[in-house]
Formats: C-alpha cells, sequence, structure tokens
C-alpha cells in the first residue's frame, strides 16, 4: 500500500524501495569505512565523510553519473526523505553535544577555567571576524548582503571546539579525570555553548535558515523579537528546565523502565525543543543542543544512560549525517588549497594562542599551558554541523565549506598526538614500586563513596602524615567536579595537596561494589586513592595512567578483584607490568 507524502501526493512503492535501499548503503558503507580509520587512529567521522564522497558527485557520480542521480538525487520524494532523516540526525547529535555539557562542573572551576575559555573564543573570534570582514569575497562569502552574519559566522566558527572530539581524545590518554582533562573539557564546555547560542543569533539575522524555512512563516515579523524568544527560550530551559529534569528524572527510573524510559523522555524533551526553535525560526539544532544541556546537567541521569543514547546516535545517526556531506559536494571541484590552508592556520593559532596564554595566566606551567591549548585545538564534527547549516542557509560558498571540513578534520587529527607529546613524558614509575601493603585495603566496610574516600583516606594518614578528614573532604570536591568511576569496575578517586610531599596511592577492594557513576553502570570493584603534590603537575597524570594501563587486562582487573593479601594484588600488577614491557 503506497504511503501518503504531502510533497507529490503519493509516495510509490519504487520511491520507498529506492529510499531504503540509498539510506542502508549509505549506513553500511559508512559505518564501514569509519570502522577503518578507527583502525588507522583516525576519527571515524573521517571515513564517514568519506563515504558520502565515494558515493556522491566527487567519485560515483564521476564514474556512474546515472545510478547516482537515481539513488540520491536532488528533488522529490526520494530526496526529501534523505533530508529528512538528515535533519533527524543533526538534531540529535547536537543533543549528544548538549548532554556533554556539565554545567554543575563549569560553576566549580576556578580562574584558570575562566581564563582558558575566555581567550580560547576571544583570540579566535577575532582573527575569524575580522579576515571576513575585511575580505569576506575572497574566503567565500555566499551572499553580498549578508556580510555581517558572515563575519559573525567566520569568527564562532573559529571559536567553537569539538566536546565529543575532545572527551574521546581524552579518554583514549587516560586524561579524562585528571585537573587538565577537567580543565580542557570545561573550557569546551564554555566554548560550545556560548558558541551555538551565537551561531542561533547568527541564523536568526538571516532571511532564510536551515533547509529553506522562510522568516514570514515564523510567528514574529522582525530579528529582534526572534532574538528575544530565543534568549527565552534558553533562560527557562536553563532554569525551570532544569529543575523539572531533576524531579522528574528519578520518579521516571524508579517507577518506569530503566533505561527505556529515561532514553524516551530525554527523546521527547530534545524533539520538542528542536520543533519549536524551528518554529521560532532559529534552527532545529539549537533546541536539541539546549535541551541536551538542561537534561544533561541532572546528577539523577546516570553515565550509563548518557552512554547508551551517545551509542545510539553516534553508531546509526552520525554515520548517515557525516556521510550526507559528500552526497552534495563534489571535493575534487571545490577543493581550494590556498583557502585551506588559511583556514588551517587561523584555526590552529587562534585556539593554540587564546588556550595556551589562558592557561599561563590562570597559573598552569609552560607545558601543560601547550597541552590546554591543543586540546582546545580539535574542532571535528561540531564544525562540519556548523559548516553544513551555514553552506545550506547560502551563507557560505561551497569551496570555504570543504575548507572548513578539511579543517576540522586536521584539527582532529593533530590534537590527540600533540596532547600526548605534552603531557605523557618517558614513564619514570611503576605502580608496583608506588604500592606496597600498608597501602591496601582488601575488603572496604563502605558502601558509597564518600564513605570509601574517609576509610582510604584513613590509610592515606598513615603514610602521609596529613589529616583524613582534609584529604577526604578534597577528594569528595574533586569527586563533585567530575566523577571518578571509569569503567571495568575501577573508580579513580583523586585529588591535588599543598602539603603533600610526593605521589601517594592507596588501593581499597570492595566485594559487593561501590557506586562511581562509571559510564558502563558497573559498580567499582577496585577503588585507588590517588594524592599527588600541588607543586608536581605530571604526577597526577602519570598516576591515572599507571592505573588505566595496569587494569586494561581483564585476568588481571579479575585477580585483583579476587586478592585477599597485599602479594596477590602485587602478582596482578607484576602480571599487567610484563605485558606491557614485550611491547
Amino acid at each position: 500500500m503506497p504511503l501518503t507524502w504531502l510533497a507529490e501526493g503519493v509516495f510509490t512503492s519504487h520511491q520507498a524501495t529506492l529510499l531504503l535501499f540509498s539510506l542502508a548503503l549509505l549506513l553500511g558503507t559508512a559505518r564501514l569505512l569509519g570502522e577503518l580509520a578507527r583502525q588507522f587512529k583516525m576519527p571515524s567521522v573521517l571515513g564517514e565523510i568519506l563515504a558520502g564522497i565515494v558515493l556522491g558527485p566527487t567519485l560515483l557520480g564521476r564514474l556512474f553519473p546515472g545510478p547516482m542521480e537515481a539513488m540520491f538525487p536532488l528533488s522529490g520524494n526520494v530526496f526529501i526523505g534523505q533530508q529528512t532523516l538528515t535533519l533527524v540526525s543533526v538534531t540529535l547529535l547536537l543533543l549528544v553535544a548538549g548532554l556533554e555539557v556539565d554545567l554543575a562542573v563549569l560553576l566549580r572551576q576556578g580562574k584558570a577555567m575562566v581564563l582558558v575559555s575566555v581567550m580560547g573564543m576571544v583570540l579566535p573570534f577575532v582573527l575569524g571576524f575580522g579576515g571576513a570582514w575585511l575580505a569576506p569575497e575572497y574566503l567565500g562569502l555566499g551572499e553580498p548582503a549578508l556580510a555581517l552574519p558572515f563575519a559573525l559566522f567566520m569568527g564562532i566558527a573559529m571559536s567553537i571546539t569539538a566536546l565529543p572530539v575532545i572527551v574521546k581524545i581524552l579518554l583514549d590518554l587516560n586524561l579524562s579525570k585528571s585537573d587538565l582533562g577537567a580543565l580542557i573539557l570545561s573550557a569546551a564546555m564554555v566554548n560550545d555553548l556560548v558558541g551555538w547560542i551565537g551561531f542561533a543569533m547568527v541564523l536568526a539575522m538571516l532571511p532564510t535558515v536551515g533547509a529553506g524555512l522562510d522568516a514570514t512563516a515564523t510567528p514574529h515579523g522582525n530579528l529582534m523579537l526572534t532574538i528575544g524568544l530565543t534568549l527565552a527560550f534558553l533562560g527557562v530551559m536553563l532554569t525551570l528546565g532544569r529543575w523539572l529534569a531533576h524531579r522528574l528524572l528519578p520518579v521516571i527510573q524508579a517507577r518506569l523502565e530503566w533505561p527505556g524510559a529515561v532514553m524516551v523522555f530525554i527523546m521527547v524533551v530534545a524533539i520538542g525543543s528542536a520543533a519549536f526553535t524551528e518554529w521560532l525560526g532559529v534552527h532545529s539544532i539549537f533546541g536539541a543542543f539546549i535541551a541536551g544541556v538542561a537534561l544533561g546537567d541532572s546528577r539523577h541521569l546516570r553515565q550509563s544512560t548518557r552512554e547508551h543514547i551517545h551509542q545510539f546516535i553516534t553508531n546509526i545517526f552520525a554515520p548517515i549525517f557525516f556521510a550526507s556531506i559528500g552526497l552534495r559536494l563534489n571535493f575534487a571541484e571545490a577543493f581550494d588549497p590556498v583557502l585551506v590552508v588559511l583556514v588551517l592556520v587561523v584555526a590552529v593559532a587562534g585556539k593554540l594562542a587564546g588556550g595556551y596564554w589562558g592557561a599561563r595566566w590562570g597559573g598552569l606551567e609552560k607545558r601543560q599551558s601547550m597541552a590546554v591549548g591543543a586540546g582546545m585545538v580539535a574542532r571535528g564534527a561540531m564544525e562540519i554541523i556548523l559548516g553544513q547549516l551555514a553552506y545550506d542557509a547560502g551563507l557560505i560558498t561551497e569551496p570555504l565549506f570543504v575548507a572548513i571540513v578539511i579543517m576540522a578534520l586536521a584539527t582532529s587529527l593533530i590534537s590527540g598526538p600533540a596532547i600526548a607529546r605534552l603531557v605523557h613524558r618517558h614513564q619514570r614509575r611503576k605502580l608496583s614500586d608506588l604500592t606496597s601493603d600498608r597501602q591496601y585495603i582488601p575488603r572496604l566496610v563502605a558502601h558509597g563513596p564518600r564513605a570509601a574516600h574517609n576509610e582510604l583516606a584513613q590509610a592515606a594518614e598513615r603514610l602521609t602524615g596529613l589529616n583524613a578528614q582534609t584529604i577526604a573532604g578534597a577528594v569528595w570536591a574533586r569527586e563533585q567536579i567530575m566523577r571518578t568511576g571509569i569503567g571495568d569496575m575501577l573508580a579513580v578517586p583523586h585529588a591535588r595537596l599543598d602539603d603533600l610531599s610526593k605521589p601517594c596511592i592507596v588501593i581499597g577492594g570492595s566485594e559487593r561494589g561501590i557506586d562511581f557513576d562509571a559510564s558502563d553502570g558497573q559498580p567499582a570493584r577496585l577503588i585507588c586513592l590517588l594524592l599527588s603534590p600541588t607543586s608536581d603537575a605530571n604526577a597526577q597524570i602519570e598516576m591515572l595512567d599507571l592505573i588505566a594501563r595496569t587494569f586494561q587486562y581483564e585476568d588481571v582487573r579479575r585477580d585483583a578483584f579476587a586478592s585477599d593479601t597485599f602479594i596477590q594484588l602485587l602478582a596482578a600488577i607484576k602480571l599487567a607490568e610484563s605485558r606491557q614491557n614485550e611491547h
């Protein structure tokens, strides 16, 4: 039975077949090339965009234009179906980005985060805005009447980060739970939050937005009303919306099926918010992003639920969106090497210098400040989404969009190795050298994180001479900034202390497990308390890396969980270290 489609009356069986087959081909190719890219230690988005290049006008369209135009037409019902799914995909991707923003973390950060986030935005914005304002035609202004929105867009494009990419880089480098990682993540959150709010204002300045929405169809008649309604939506969602989410989430989790009911609740709020901002005349992505920020701020939203949503969206909808970029662009014809180099240099120089000077003025040493700047350089998926929306709105030309895509991929590739080179120096310590029988509690009495901190702090007091309450208070304060469950039944509560002379590790076992809100939902059965001197900025990073690398092996973790004596734990640690030496 044919489906009714408002665009052309009837959605025929043949069109349905083409739509479903093209989506299967696009998703399958994108996932395959994305996995291939990951095998070569590259971002999966690189392979996903390459899938679109292969299936689009750059390659398949040049060799077999007929089949390409049939599967990926530029008009008609099949085209509308594909565009609809692309719109849903990009909307849900911004939901994921919003869930990564933790307002509670931002509010607890200090001067260094403020300086890094401000400098990481201001300097790149000035470079991008200034260049676009002085030479708009050369850079790729799509419409001369849009000079101001174009300059604002270029400033924002140079300022925004890619929070999901940064999270992945820090996880890969075992830095996500470190103070340095928390600083980079917090500054990136501020950049993304301010950047997407700014971009929403830019879209509101355009006569058409998104996929051709007519501004006269909105419920208002002028720019100022659009901006006012958008800011009102922002204020309501980040106050009343946050409060309601905080009250409703525990009720949903307690009375309805988990995690399905929570995921549906989040999707309903996000898609409803997206529809509202689209109706305002801004774009659906802004509503989804702010909904993600409001919902993700609740401590009742567990990391495992976030991970379910993240996996679902990034493995299904993300490949479809990024592959669709290559279907509409001819990368061979639109590639401008001078423009690509110019965009890349401005993007890297602005973020690197802004992040570096912000961190230096915030009190960090030179090497760590460079690592912060390198972390802020990564753009990735968010930059590509920004460019796609600007291109769809007619704000930028095809060569500039191609340059932005290449810049986003290049910065994602260089950021991780640069951070690794700056913070992961030659390994000087082994975990076996930092532990003793005085530093191991085989069976903790505690059933909760704070009680575990107190129990481990008692042992640390005997080792360091510092007051146990002082130690436990510093560790709990750090836990409030960022939960320290790292998955695989491990937790790494930690703190940096002024009066500590050298690093200290205390390890405790828990037979039933303690909930440290890890992303895999598993309670921690091995809790490693890490204390480092404030004067030694690298000690904390090194210890976190030691724990992650030592317990990366399943059999080592199993032996450690079953240990009743320090000798048994030491044997498991030595096994891991011997494997690392072999490599």
